[in-house]
């Protein structure tokens, strides 16, 4: 009898605001190393992805990669660790930085990262 693990997957939360090239890079090459499918939490004002996303998941597609996609009106750092903690096959979450996502925090001094079961990785350095 065999029995089937449930497959890893890499969070990856993106701010339509905030695409960037090594961010999606990171995610894909984490999906590579890891051997795991990619879930990708989008928040977009409306109906229409950043042409980056776009162009990303036409690549995935023409790849034959695993991944699934969501739309969010709002996507908090409260949501991503909920989402994750309550996902085991989360293996870990990728986001842009660890900036700009206190502007759409409802409590600013909490700290949500802290509560993240797995590792989080920020893909683009901060400003200077």
């Amino acid at each position: 009898m065999e029995i089937c693990k449930p497959r890893r997957k890499v969070l990856l939360a993106v701010r339509e605001d905030h695409v960037d090239r090594r961010l999606l890079a990171t995610a894909r090459n984490l999906c590579q190393r890891m051997d795991a499918e990619l879930d990708i939490q989008s928040r977009v004002s409306g109906d229409i992805l950043p042409a980056e996303l776009q162009d990303f998941i036409a690549t995935l597609q023409s790849e034959g990669a695993a991944y699934a996609l969501s739309l969010k009106p709002l996507l908090r750092r409260r949501d991503i660790v909920l989402y994750a903690n309550s996902h085991e096959c989360i293996s870990a979450v990728v986001i842009d930085s660890l900036e700009g996502w206190e502007c759409v925090a409802e409590d600013r001094a909490s700290d949500p990262w802290a509560k993240l079961a797995c590792p989080l990785v920020t893909a683009v350095p901060p400003k200077k």
